[in-house]
C-alpha cells in the first residue's frame, strides 16, 4: 500500500473520530456534577473518558480493523504490521470535570514505537483542531502553523508542570524549574500536555518541561510540534520514552539545547 495514502486515510479517520468523541464530551460536560474516580494519586477518570475512548475505537475499527490500539483507559498494545493508534480520550480530565475549558481529545498513529506519523488534538470547548502528518506540516483549523522564533531566553514563555502524580520527585524538579523560571519571561500550565504541545506548535509558547507523562499524553502533540518546526525529546537520554513514562522537553527548537542543559545539569 502507498505510504502517503496509508497516512492520509488514517489522518482523516483520526479527525472524524476526534469530532465524534468531542460531540459526546461536550454534551457530557453540561452535567451539573460529573462523577469521577481515582485511578492513582491525582489521576482521575470519568464515564466520559471511557465513552469517548469507545467512540474513537469504534470509528477506527470500522476503517482500520487490523491496526493495534493503545488507549489510556482500554490499555496498552504493541504495534502490528499495519501500525498502532495511541488515544487519550480526554487529556485534562480534571479540567473537564471542573469545567475548565483546557481539555483535549488526542489521537496519534504510528508504525514504529515513539515515532508518530500523524496526530490530531482537538480542544472542543474552544473549537480548535490541531493536526499534522509527517512531511506535510502542522495545521490549526485548516491554517498552517509554525513555532515561534523566540531565541532569547529572557523572552521565552514556558510550560513547567510539577510531577503531581510522583511527589517524591518534587525536590529535584523544583530546583530545575527554579533555574528555568529565573531565566525566562514567565510560566504557564494548562493541564493538558497535548494542548500545551499544540500551543508550542502554534507559536503561543516557546518551551516545555514535564516529568512522568504517559505516552498517550504526548504522542499526537509530538508530531504536531515536529511538523511545525519544533523539537520534542526525552529530558534525559538515559530514560528514553516508554508507554508508561515520558520525561519531556519540547520547544520551538531554538531553545531546546538550553532547556536540556538546564534540566540535565
Amino acid at each position: 500500500m502507498n505510504t502517503d495514502a496509508h497516512i492520509a486515510l488514517r489522518l482523516q479517520v483520526a479527525i472524524e473520530a476526534a469530532k465524534q468523541a468531542a460531540r459526546y464530551v461536550l454534551d457530557a460536560g453540561q452535567a451539573k456534577q460529573i462523577h469521577y474516580e481515582s485511578k492513582q494519586v491525582n489521576d482521575f477518570v470519568t464515564e466520559a473518558d471511557k465513552r469517548s475512548e469507545a467512540i474513537i475505537i469504534e470509528h477506527i475499527k470500522l476503517h482500520c480493523p487490523d491496526d493495534a490500539i493503545f488507549g489510556e483507559e482500554s490499555g496498552r498494545a504493541d504495534p502490528t504490521e499495519t501500525g498502532r493508534w495511541i488515544i487519550d480520550p480526554i487529556d485534562g480530565t480534571t479540567n473537564f470535570f471542573r469545567s475548565i475549558p483546557n481539555y483535549t481529545i488526542s489521537i496519534a498513529w504510528e508504525r514504529e514505537s515513539f515515532h508518530p506519523l500523524l496526530g490530531v488534538v482537538y480542544n472542543p470547548r474552544q473549537d480548535e483542531l490541531f493536526w499534522a502528518s509527517e512531511g506535510n506540516g502542522a495545521f490549526l483549523n485548516g491554517r498552517q502553523i509554525r513555532v515561534s522564533n523566540v531565541d532569547t531566553i529572557s523572552q521565552a514563555l514556558f510550560v513547567c508542570v510539577p510531577p503531581h502524580r510522583r511527589h517524591a520527585l518534587c525536590d529535584e524538579y523544583f530546583e530545575k524549574a527554579k533555574r528555568i523560571f529565573l531565566s525566562t519571561s514567565d510560566f504557564r500550565s494548562f493541564g493538558s500536555c497535548a494542548l500545551e504541545l499544540s500551543y508550542i506548535a502554534a507559536g503561543r509558547l516557546d518551551g516545555y518541561y514535564e516529568l512522568c507523562l504517559g505516552y498517550y499524553d504526548l504522542a499526537a502533540g509530538m508530531i504536531i510540534v515536529q511538523e511545525a518546526g519544533g523539537k520534542v525529546q526525552a529530558a534525559d537520554a538515559k530514560i528514553p520514552f516508554s508507554d508508561e513514562r515520558c520525561d519531556l522537553v519540547a520547544s520551538n527548537g531554538l531553545i531546546q539545547d538550553w532547556i536540556l542543559h538546564m534540566v540535565q545539569s
